[in-house]
């Protein structure tokens, strides 16, 4: 629409694009030495003239309100700042200018200036007042914000100064330098953030589902300017922290243009046009209420206070509901209760007045301060609190103590039935004396809501089928053999579901009084759907190992041997969120359940790294069938790793592509991860691999090949691997990122380069969204197929359980348990079985089992001794859903033609 160096108005000079929407410009530009954002609108012709009107109608108004508004909270606009500038060739661009507001963004203020940490409850109170303010007057002009997120608010320069010296040092040397390499920097972080839009709607719009109540009133404008008059003075007289100012951002009718755009020309749903975690329910319909926004604050108040993304917290299967109180134990239950409110599902039930929340803001930040300053008091002694100490969550631990001994009282305590919850002091002593404690027979710790089961309550979300509710209900109340009959008709119904087999097993024991060993299985269950779809793959192969010795439950004498010892296997699932903080609660909750001997897990060599340490400290053995990291190697006596490390992998992709190139020396551009443990440690492995041959990894200066930048671009990252000279790809993307390396499968046609991954890209993700470009060019290393498997019996087992073909980590998990197995079953004559005998029956240099990926022994360091790495081919394929399926590059094709459709 312009260009740089253009100058609008004889005063604005364009500096740079900051965004594009195809409909509307967003540019930095300078305005006689002070930098500004120009937005530029252009309706697009598509867009019939009733809804241009309207568009244009909304643009001005956006400008008029800020106009009139003045509030530190919004970005200023002068009187003269919105014009109609002519342009030859484009025509008439309706133009908006308004302060750049210098700062960092909420998101990188908790990354870069809190190191990810939570935020207080003081503080979360301050802030939470602030937005609502806000909002409160934008809603007076019948304006409704639609996109509220932590990368939307900004903390004004101004104001951060005021805060505790050390966040003000951090955010001046970090951020707000003006020397050009920060300002560089400094534009990376808020310039993208500055874009488009508040919607602007009309006045019955707004009024939608709250014609009952005024939001904001004359008498609150007097208390807000009473207010500013002594900001100053108040700033000075209160011993208590200075929060800052925030302000909100992305502001426009970009979203109104870009919705109807859709709407009318694409015919799509204009849900797509959404923030993750933040976009209230009814706004996926496309419909707007003022309540929206107090969702969006809602959820963003969770994500200061979690340190952790909406999208990454658990949900409730049922109500779909945010479980985040867990992760924010150092509030108050009435904050709590109040965000809980302010993010209900329909907006009748959220507070319907902002004068509302702040008139309980009021009473909660009085509350806080009355008990801090008690605290504070010189002469009152006060006994040291644990850090974790909560009386809300206190609170609810004692109530979950009385449910369990109320139901306790009620059903007559049966033998070598399921324990019940111990004592906090019985914690403790567990704590010193766990290594040494026995193994105990047939128990699991009868507990609910805390993301552990052996059966009692559903971890996976959306597969309560009815017989499994019912049978898991019989479970918790002691009804095993119901239980049993119950959990059998679900997996009959269900049989893919590794949840209901696990169940179903524990069930048995415990009704036929069997003596059992006891493990447990840690994978993320609720959050990200393809890390979920791994943890299905995970479980499967624990639930299969734990199915072959529990089916000794039989009058086959045959069958009866296969157990351990003549006991049986109890398993407990834990779903650690894909969260190191909550992955450290379940290691520590395991550990504190003495019966546990061993755990398998985690998914991802990240959290496995982070939580490593506390099965350490508790003597607890962990075997990883997944994380794969090199990093983990050398660190843990109570470590051990069933797949190949990444040096296994690495060298093997290294040793591929020099046999496979014919060049003198064979370039590589390589896509990774900076900073995540799997990609990185995988990156560094191969690159030594590959230079100690006569390979050469080309540089990646201006970061083109990081797969992990927002504004990563696959089509200029292929033009700097061409200038480079490089003659194949290497793509070893995390599983959070995998769009992007199917963005790099797809750029490539522009060079045609071999493409070889890690074994991230081994997904049906992968087949689904870009195997037309992937077929002939993009082989994937894997640490097993079923095709080539060591163990041929294990495949076909495997299809009969779940009634398809299983993963490669599937076939690990199942070996994890093989291991603990044959470890426990060679030391048959002790009766009493603890975690050092387990740990040195592993770590034995005479230790060997065997299971679906063949010979399984271990190196000093916990590594897997054995390791065979196979190379796949996307293929088409007739009996795949997806058209496609991965084929060992070794196995004959044509013998997979006949096969294909048996497997």
């Amino acid at each position: 629409m312009i260009n740089p160096g253009q100058i609008l108005q004889n005063r604005y000079q364009a500096i740079q694009l900051l965004g594009d929407s195809g409909f509307g410009q967003t540019w930095e530009v300078d305005d006689g030495g002070t930098r500004k954002i120009l937005k530029i609108l252009q309706v697009p012709k598509a867009i019939d003239d009733e809804e241009m009107e309207q568009v244009i109608a909304l643009f001005e108004q956006e400008a008029n309100v800020l106009k009139e508004l003045h509030d530190l909270g919004l970005p200023k606009v002068e009187p003269e700042a919105y014009f109609i500038e002519s342009t030859e060739g484009v025509g008439l661009l309706h133009c908006l200018v308004m302060e750049k507001i210098e700062g960092i963004n909420l998101s990188e203020w908790l990354k870069h200036n809190h190191h990810n940490q939570s935020i207080e409850e003081e503080q979360a109170i301050a802030w939470l007042t602030q937005l609502v303010e806000i909002i409160s007057k934008l809603h007076q002009h019948h304006c409704i914000h639609r996109d509220i997120k932590p990368t939307n608010i900004m903390l004004r320069t101004s104001t951060v100064q005021n805060q505790n010296p050390t966040i003000v040092q951090q955010i001046v040397s970090e951020n707000l330098s003006q020397n050009s390499q920060v300002e560089s920097k400094d534009k990376e972080v808020t310039n993208a953030e500055n874009l488009s839009p508040i919607s602007l709607t009309p006045k019955n719009v707004a009024q939608q589902g709250n014609n009952t109540e005024t939001l904001g009133t004359t008498e609150g404008d007097k208390r807000e300017l009473e207010k500013k008059k002594n900001h100053i003075a108040d700033r000075q007289q209160s011993p208590k922290q200075e929060w800052g100012q925030l302000a909100l951002i992305d502001f426009g009718a970009m979203r109104q243009v870009t919705e109807t755009y859709v709407k009318q020309v694409e015919g799509k749903d204009v849900t797509g046009i959404i923030s993750q975690g933040y976009t209230s329910p009814e706004q996926y319909e496309g419909k707007v209420t003022r309540q929206s926004d107090v969702f969006a604050i809602g959820r963003t108040l969770v994500y200061l206070l979690t340190a952790e993304k909406p999208t990454k917290l658990p949900t409730e299967p049922q109500t779909g509901r945010l479980m985040w109180r867990d992760r924010a134990t150092h509030i108050s239950q009435e904050l709590a209760d109040l965000i809980d409110e302010m993010m209900e599902n329909l907006p009748q039930c959220r507070p319907q007045t902002t004068e509302d929340i702040l008139e309980r803001l009021a009473t909660y930040k009085q509350q806080v301060e009355t008990e801090t300053e008690v605290e504070l008091l010189p002469t009152q002694k006060q006994q040291p609190t644990a850090v974790t100490e909560n009386k809300y969550y206190s609170r609810l631990l004692q109530l979950k103590l009385l449910n369990f001994q109320g139901k306790s009282q009620k059903t007559k305590p049966k033998p070598n039935k399921w324990l019940g919850k111990i004592s906090l002091f019985t914690l403790g002593v567990i704590a010193v004396v766990i290594a040494f404690l026995p193994e105990a027979p047939t128990t699991c710790p009868l507990k609910f809501d805390d993301k552990l089961s052996c059966g009692e309550e559903i971890l996976i979300p959306g597969s309560a089928a009815k017989d499994k509710e019912k049978g898991v209900k019989a479970f918790a109340d002691g009804n095993y053999l119901q239980a049993v009959m119950l959990l059998e008709a679900a997996r009959n119904k269900q049989i893919n579901d590794p949840e209901i087999l696990i169940y179903l097993n524990n069930a048995k024991l415990a009704a036929n009084n069997t003596e059992a060993y006891t493990i447990a299985v840690a994978v993320p269950i609720t959050g990200e759907s393809r890390a979920f779809n791994y943890s299905l793959e995970i479980l499967r192969g624990v639930a299969q190992a734990q199915e072959e010795i529990n089916q000794s439950d039989t009058a086959d004498a045959t069958l009866r041997e296969r157990r351990i010892g003549g006991k049986g296997l109890i398993v407990i699932i834990a779903d650690d969120v894909n969260s190191s903080a909550q992955a450290v609660i379940r290691a520590n909750d395991l550990a504190a359940t003495g019966q546990v001997l061993a755990v398998v897990g985690h998914l991802s060599s990240q959290i496995t790294m982070e939580v490593a340490q506390t099965y350490e400290e508790n003597q607890l053995v962990l075997i990883a069938p997944t994380a794969n990291s090199s990093m983990l190697s050398n660190r843990n006596n109570f470590f051990f790793r069933m797949i190949p490390s990444d040096a296994t992998i690495a060298q093997a992709m290294a040793s591929y592509l020099i046999s496979q190139s014919e060049d003198e020396q064979p370039k590589v551009a390589l896509f990774h991860i900076p900073n995540d443990v799997y990609s990185e440690s995988l990156k560094n492995q191969f690159s030594l691999s590959f230079t100690a041959g006569r390979g050469k990894v080309v540089k990646d200066l201006d970061e083109k090949f990081d797969l992990s930048r927002t504004a990563f671009n696959a089509s200029a990252a292929i033009d700097r691997a061409d200038k480079q000279e490089a003659t194949a790809i290497v793509l070893l993307p995390d599983i959070f990122n995998l769009s992007k390396g199917i963005e790099v499968i797809k750029a490539n046609w522009q060079l045609n380069l071999p493409i070889v991954a890690g074994d991230s890209l081994y997904n049906d993700y992968t087949l689904k969204f870009g195997a037309d470009e992937a077929e002939g060019k993009l082989v994937v290393a894997t640490p097993w197929h079923s095709l080539n498997s060591p163990n041929l019996d294990f495949p076909q087992q495997a299809k009969e359980l779940w009634g398809g073909a299983v993963s490669w980590r599937t076939a690990f998990a199942y070996d994890s348990v093989q291991a603990l197995i044959t470890a426990l079953e060679s030391l048959p004559e002790r009766k009493e079985l603890n975690r050092i005998a387990l740990q040195q029956a592993l770590a034995s240099e005479d230790f060997s089992s065997y299971g679906a990926t063949g010979d399984i022994s271990f190196l000093g360091n916990g590594d897997r001794q054995e390791s065979k790495i196979s190379f796949t081919q996307v293929v088409k394929s007739s009996c795949s859903p997806l058209g496609y399926t991965f084929l060992p590059l070794d196995y004959p094709v044509s013998k997979f033609n006949l096969l294909e459709c048996e497997e």
